[in-house]
């Protein structure tokens, strides 16, 4: 950790950035788990054929979602850096501002201050950016997904071969079993922030108790030699 500022950005805007992560991204993974099984298993009673099709293009969403969720990852990572930089960098100079209006580097630091804030709103437009793709790219693939079961079941009502019912159940379930998946992204990007932000304080927390057993093993280590002499 880098200073008093750096802890406070990262005990206040970090931690309140894992509420969508806890609150929405944890329930959600556990229904886009049980959800599409279910919905699948019912559609195998009703049809075979359009639960065969539904199960071999459901694992497209989690694969694009993947792809472009290491890229998001990424951008919000260092999103969370520059967030990390701007606000300890401005805790520190609003600590010391007597100090540096004594000196008179006063507009030298507003300039710094204001580079750092622009980096940071790059960088978040550069994110949401992402964020954008990857919905587009979700709603793309269940469209077709869905396009490629919807076509045949169209097709065998007009021959006769499905029965109206039956027909009318598949059309209905097959959006719901990507439709978790597709939630389950959204949350992803929203609780991207508070993962990053976590991975910080464990990499900290880490840091100091490693800093405090190699304390402790000195001591020792001292109080041993003392004690042979």
């Amino acid at each position: 950790m880098r200073g008093a500022g750096a802890r406070v950005t990262l005990l206040t805007r970090g931690l309140d950035a894992l509420d969508p992560f806890f609150t929405g991204y944890v329930p959600q993974l556990l229904a886009a788990c049980v959800v599409p099984v279910l919905v699948l298993a019912r559609l195998a009673v009703a049809d075979w054929a359009s639960a065969l099709v539904v199960a071999l293009t459901v694992p497209l969403v989690p694969v694009f979602g993947a792809l472009v969720g290491m890229r998001t990852a990424a951008l919000t990572g260092r999103q969370w850096g520059l967030l990390h930089r701007l606000g300890g960098h401005f805790r520190d100079v609003l600590a010391g501002l007597s100090t540096l209006r004594a000196f008179g580097r006063t507009g030298h630091q507003s300039v710094v201050v204001r580079e750092l804030a622009d980096e940071h709103r790059r960088a978040t437009v550069g994110a949401l950016r992402v964020a954008f793709l990857s919905s587009l790219v979700l709603e793309l693939v269940c469209a077709l997904s869905v396009a490629l079961v919807a076509v045949p079941v169209g097709l065998r009502l007009m021959d006769g071969e499905m029965a109206l019912a039956t027909g009318l159940l598949v059309l209905i379930l097959t959006p719901e079993v990507y439709l978790p998946l597709r939630a389950l992204g959204a949350r992803f990007h929203a609780s991207a922030e508070g993962v990053a932000a976590a991975r910080e304080a464990f990499a900290a927390l880490d840091a100091r108790a490693a800093r405090a057993g190699g304390v402790r093993w000195r001591w020792r280590r001292c109080r041993r030699s003392f004690w042979r002499r």
